[in-house]
């Protein structure tokens, strides 16, 4: 057997050729391409977080009780009582939300929402009255 040199002597289509210019581009460009894409999701990750901050703070006013939340079970259902005397149910741990004129209406609302894939982050019910 020869070596792998004498074999692309022979066929010199199949050696190993170094990237063209235009290849070692396209890989630049497809790299900082990602790397502003990480940049730009890790910006609106940030901006939605100080979103969702904002309105906890001003949800604090209106928090009446925590309990048992019925889609996860963990003990982080908030219950809001809001300005026009209706209810609001959200679970910080898994996202279900629900709302009501009492609270066992907001409670049941919250519970019949189970499976139904809502996030409270994504589209919350909390209103505040701006007058």
């Amino acid at each position: 057997m020869g070596e792998w040199s004498e074999y692309f002597e022979d066929f010199p289509e199949e050696a190993p050729q170094p990237p063209s210019a235009e290849e070692r581009a396209k890989e630049k460009l497809d790299t900082d391409i990602k790397g502003m894409n990480a940049d730009a999701f890790a910006l609106i990750a940030k901006t939605k977080q100080k979103a969702i901050d904002k309105a906890q703070e001003q949800k604090k006013q209106f928090l009446e009780s925590i309990d048992d939340c019925p889609q996860c079970g963990e003990r982080n259902l908030n219950t809001y009582k809001l300005e026009n005397a209706s209810y609001l149910c959200e679970c910080q741990a898994c996202g279900i939300f629900g709302s009501g004129d009492n609270f066992s209406s907001a409670i049941h609302q919250t519970a019949s929402a189970i499976g139904d894939n809502i996030d409270w982050r994504y589209g919350s019910l909390f209103k505040v009255s701006t007058k």
